[in-house]
């Protein structure tokens, strides 16, 4: 069973930063959806930190685009440098396609997000 840790707080009003350590799969990918889910109302900004995830399998990309189809609207974006660890997967399925992604949240800021 693959392990992760989840982190919340507030970066500002209305915005909630999860962040997200180690590897997500079919294992956990249920109750990762269901504990980012509850992380954040509707109307807020959900900004997920995927830096430090190392692994990613199909489960844990479906839980961030459905996610997004759910939240609707642009409330969530994921926080991820180039150089990230799952960066290459993302950039596979097209995940910028469904979901902004950003590289740090001085770069939310700069996109107009908040």
């Amino acid at each position: 069973m693959s392990t992760y840790d989840l982190e919340l707080r507030k970066a500002a009003a209305g915005v909630v930063v999860a962040s997200l350590t180690g590897e997500l799969d079919l294992t956990n990918a249920r109750e990762l959806e269901e504990r980012l889910d509850e992380a954040a109302a509707t109307e807020a900004l959900l900004v997920v930190d995927i830096n430090r995830v190392v692994f990613l399998d199909s489960a844990a990309l479906h839980v961030f685009f459905r996610l997004s189809r759910h939240r609707g609207d642009n409330r969530l974006v994921l926080l991820m440098e180039p150089n990230a660890a799952v960066s290459r997967t993302l950039d596979i399925v097209r995940m910028k396609d469904a979901v902004r992604v950003v590289p740090s949240l001085d770069d939310l800021e700069l996109a107009g997000a908040n």
